[in-house]
């Protein structure tokens, strides 16, 4: 059994009699000696850009940004973000408000329009405004450069032809239920057929070569069939408007893309290939492409591939790109990059022997910059305790920090998975998890 209790009419004066702070905030705080350390007016103004001179006013920059920059620290979703915020004094300080509220003054789908409205220029300016402050704050002392690359991978189901093209059916078939409805006409696409058979073949725990090929075949079929019935309705276009449906852009732009894919998929079972020029391997983000590393146990990955700089602790993107770009081609950029921030070559660099081309060595000579990076040719005799090869061997010791930099940066500041939903809104991601990343490392600096 169960004995219910009175409820406590008192309940609320007792709870507010029990708070901590009294009513008041802890000036030590991190989220306060954060608010104090950034230049809230700089990236305002920086983010008014982003707006025209008419229409309704956009909502405060610190408001927007501020929470941004609490949600990569604290590793959550834009929805989780929010919660913390409204339940959080120190956050709601953070962020500027100017009173406790439980709500915040905005949606959270305001979060993915600010990562649609910023671009390369902005998060430039954000990222040497800060860097200002830092340096101007004896927070940051550059020297040093180290560099390397890395793939913050996209939050997308592992790619496979079969899955891939049970996809673009599934997509095809909603397309032609949709329009035959408006038309007012009956298209048999064998969606049930289709759809047993490939949970038919996905449950199978080991498929043989010839399973695959069988299921590949069976899919091409019935994907080319959905594309010229889609097709066929598509050209029913004055039909579908006099029945209130009309063929938007977004149908023209889907069909387009399940060509494309099934063009892609055909060339591959005919040729009995694996990979193709430009290979889609998301249907919902095309832009993604294999990566291939090498790594144990991650040989290929789906992401952006990102040059990154570590310079005294903090890590900036010198370039980004969803492409397989040779990152030792980008070395140069990297320590042009460096001179634009800081207004001064480094020191030196230490980097991965991929970047030790002919190219790069020449540059580096050129502009007097000491390199960790193995010689080319044959070792010297009884080298070991040369000057330079005892610097050089310190050096890429040092190194490594650019390698667990870039573990902390994934582990604790959402860039494990990419959980955004274009190509514009993932860039800004990246951006904003790196700002936020380098502002808690200057935090606890101060601290």
């Amino acid at each position: 059994m169960y004995n219910f209790s009175e409820p406590d009419v008192n309940q609320i004066e007792l709870f507010e009699q029990s708070l901590p702070f009294g009513g008041k905030l802890n000036r030590t705080n991190r989220w306060i000696l954060l608010a104090e350390l950034i230049a809230w007016r700089e990236l305002e103004a920086t983010y008014a850009k982003t707006f025209s001179i008419t229409g309704r006013p956009g909502i405060r920059a610190r408001y927007v940004l501020g929470s941004l920059i609490i949600k990569h620290i604290i590793d959550s979703s834009d929805e989780e973000a929010a919660e913390h915020i409204s339940e959080n004094p120190y956050m709601q300080y953070f962020i500027g408000l100017p009173r406790f509220s439980y709500r915040l003054p905005f949606d959270t789908s305001t979060f993915s329009k600010v990562r649609k409205r910023l671009g390369k220029e902005q998060f430039d300016e954000f990222e040497q405004n800060l860097i200002n402050t830092l340096v101007e704050k004896k927070l940051l002392r550059p020297k040093g450069l180290l560099t390397d690359a890395t793939v913050f991978q996209s939050d997308i189901t592992f790619p496979t032809d079969c899955g891939l093209l049970n996809k673009i059916r599934h997509v095809c078939v909603e397309q032609i239920r949709t329009l035959s409805k408006a038309v007012g006409c009956k298209v048999r696409t064998y969606r049930r057929v289709a759809q047993k058979a490939y949970v038919a073949f996905s449950k199978k725990r080991r498929k043989t070569h010839k399973e695959v090929r069988q299921m590949q075949k069976q899919l091409l079929q019935y994907v080319r069939r959905n594309i010229r019935q889609l097709s066929e309705l598509s050209e029913l276009i004055e039909e579908v408007a006099d029945a209130g449906v009309a063929v938007t852009e977004k149908v023209v732009a889907t069909l387009q893309a399940v060509k494309e894919l099934y063009a892609q998929q055909k060339q591959m079972y005919d040729s009995k290939k694996k990979s193709v020029e430009n290979r889609i391997v998301s249907f919902h983000k095309p832009y993604i492409r294999p990566i291939v590393r090498g790594k144990d146990g991650k040989g290929t990955e789906f992401g952006a591939k990102v040059s990154l700089s570590h310079v005294d602790g903090y890590l900036f993107a010198d370039y980004i790109s969803f492409d397989n770009y040779h990152e030792g081609k980008k070395f140069i950029d990297s320590v042009e990059l460096f001179e634009k921030r800081f207004g001064k070559k480094p020191n030196y660099v230490a980097m991965d022997q991929a970047y030790g081309s002919k190219e790069n060595r020449n540059y580096l000579k050129e502009h007097t910059i000491r390199a960790a990076v193995k010689p080319l040719g044959r070792p010297k005799k009884n080298n070991a305790n040369d000057t330079e090869t005892r610097w050089r061997k310190r050096k890429q010791k040092e190194r490594n920090r650019i390698e667990g930099a870039i573990g902390n940066s994934k582990n604790k500041y959402s860039l494990g998975v990419i959980r955004a939903k274009s190509e514009i809104t993932e860039y800004a991601w990246i951006r904003f998890a790196l700002m936020s990343r380098n502002i808690a490392i200057a935090g606890k600096r101060i601290l």
